[in-house]
């Protein structure tokens, strides 16, 4: 951190930024996948219900892949 300059303010700025986008982008896939099963006739509970499940390992893992891209490596 120090080499590049950075202060712990600067990093947690960019830990807040990344945190939102994944939380943004989480929400749109639900959203779509709730919306298609909306889209075809089902009560907006039970669309709400079943895109969750569908969706949920794969945000799940998509989150878990993005966040180890962005751990500290030692060189």
């Amino acid at each position: 951190m120090y080499l590049l300059n950075y202060s712990l303010d600067n990093l947690s700025l960019m830990a807040v930024t990344i945190a939102t986008g994944f939380v943004v982008d989480d929400a749109i896939v639900v959203l779509e996948n709730v919306t298609r099963h909306l889209e075809q006739g089902m009560k907006p509970f039970q669309a709400a219900l079943l895109g969750a499940r569908e969706i949920g390992f794969t945000v799940l893992s998509m989150s878990t892949s993005l966040i180890a891209v962005f751990i500290p490596r030692s060189s």
